[in-house]
């Protein structure tokens, strides 16, 4: 059965990579500036915005690493992803708290280079 969450045009959706085949709660898509956080049970949403009017912020896919091993908590753990800076023409790597999904980055790390869109990457516990 397909269903639509909202009318928000978004891309690259992806889900903690321990539950593919499974069923997931939580899928993170590319919006226009903005990553968006759909829970697949309640239909709900948040959305993290990045940047701002005088320094936008293009963000890529993001991917989420648990902050345990062992069965799917898909609130404990964060989401890292690549964010474009436009006015420096450079990219961030961006760190957020899975279970503040909107707050404020708990980490974001200036790279010396831009990292392209349409750069992908998985988690991948050691």
């Amino acid at each position: 059965m397909e269903r639509q969450l909202d009318d928000r045009a978004v891309e690259f959706p992806r889900i903690d990579d321990r539950l593919v085949t499974l069923p997931a709660r939580y899928a993170v898509s590319v919006g226009d500036g903005s990553l968006v956080r759909y829970d697949l049970s309640t239909g709900s949403a948040v959305e993290h915005r990045f940047g701002t009017s005088e320094s936008p912020g293009g963000p890529g896919e993001a991917v989420f690493v648990p902050s345990t091993s062992g069965p799917a908590d898909e609130s404990s753990g964060w989401y890292v992803g690549y964010v474009y800076d436009s006015v420096r023409d450079g990219s961030d790597l961006v760190i957020l708290d899975a279970s503040d999904f909107a707050a404020p980055p708990v980490a974001r790390i200036k790279l010396p280079h831009r990292v392209p869109y349409g750069f992908h990457g998985n988690w991948i516990a050691s």
